[in-house]
């Protein structure tokens, strides 16, 4: 019965407060989970003790003076009597809301407050991935910025290259910038990405290397158009691909051989043709060729030898036929 009636004063008192200006600071006051909140009354304390005190969460009583604390609050508070301040701890995410505090004088004087308190979770594991997880050119990428802990009311900053990012016409930002949208990647997207998540209590950062997969592209190859028999032929094969190219080589549609330098004797005329150097990304799955000619010119040892036994043939037929005329004409003198 002695309860029922002080709560009945209680409510009383509460219907005929005034509200103090400046009582409690202006909120949302912000604050950790699992932290403590210290409410700080701003009433200048009396010489005697407030005759009566009491907190509110909402419609709920906290703690007062006359009954004391509530048994969901048991050990988590603390009443400054000579203040009017509360101190609230092991803070829960649904101690989010709004307080409310009553402060009477010895003298009558009343003053009230109320203030707003948001519970926060810290924010942590943030990252950034990439769909699809291999970045190719041409096609479509979402980077999306997410935290395994610190959900709440977050705000996200995307920056590349440690400068805030500027967004060109390939690129769009998504659910309050969760999501950073290439519509079609190309190489000036490569860089760093990172993205800070924060909100009123805490910030965590991740970051994203952005390597755009392209190529291969631009295959060229080097090396000699004409070659003798006997001499070393290397020919270089080269694209512009990420990552590195693959290579493989084709004389006259026959493989012979998969590295981007190729090197043979030359054995003879075989070995003239068209040879193709065919480069491989292996991410893209795209594939791109030259062709080169090369000539056999000629037969080392074979031709040489070849043209010096003509010579002495032919030196030898003239003298022949020079001696031959000679003893004719020798014989055609002495019988006339």
């Amino acid at each position: 019965m002695e309860k029922a009636v002080i709560q009945f004063i209680i409510v009383g008192v509460f219907s005929g407060l005034t509200k103090g200006a400046g009582v409690l600071p202006d909120g949302p006051l912000n604050e950790t989970l699992g932290g403590t909140m210290a409410f700080n009354a701003t009433v200048i304390p009396p010489e005697q003790t407030f005759s009566f005190v009491q907190w509110q969460f909402g419609d709920k009583i906290i703690i007062n003076t006359a009954t004391g604390v509530t048994a969901d609050y048991a050990g988590r508070v603390t009443l400054f009597t000579s203040t009017g301040s509360l101190e609230l701890r092991n803070l829960v995410l649904n101690d989010s809301g709004e307080y409310n505090v009553v402060i009477i004088s010895q003298d009558g004087s009343r003053n009230s407050g109320n203030t707003t308190l948001e519970v926060y979770e810290r924010i942590s594991g943030a990252a950034v991935t990439s769909s699809p997880n291999r970045p190719i050119e041409g096609i479509s990428v979402n980077l999306t910025c997410d935290a395994a802990a610190g959900s709440i009311s977050l705000s996200r900053l995307w920056k590349k290259n440690d400068s805030d990012l500027i967004l060109t016409d390939n690129m769009a930002l998504y659910e309050e910038n969760r999501v950073l949208s290439f519509k079609s990647l190309n190489k000036t997207d490569n860089g760093k990405y990172s993205c800070e998540i924060s909100n009123p209590v805490s910030n965590d950062v991740a970051q994203y290397i952005m390597i755009v997969n392209y190529g291969p592209e631009n295959v060229q190859i080097e090396g000699p158009s004409k070659i003798d028999s006997g001499k070393t032929l290397t020919l270089t094969c080269s694209a512009e691909s990420e990552p590195s190219a693959s290579y493989t080589w084709t004389l006259n549609g026959t493989e012979i051989h998969s590295s981007s330098v190729f090197t043979k004797v030359i054995s003879g005329f075989s070995d003239s043709g068209n040879y193709t150097c065919q480069a491989m990304n292996h991410i893209t799955e795209r594939t791109s060729s030259a062709v080169h000619q090369v000539t056999v010119t000629a037969i080392q040892g074979k031709t040489s030898g070849s043209s010096a036994g003509c010579i002495a043939g032919i030196v030898i037929a003239c003298l022949a036929v020079c001696a031959a005329a000679g003893g004719g004409g020798y014989y055609l003198y002495t019988k006339m």
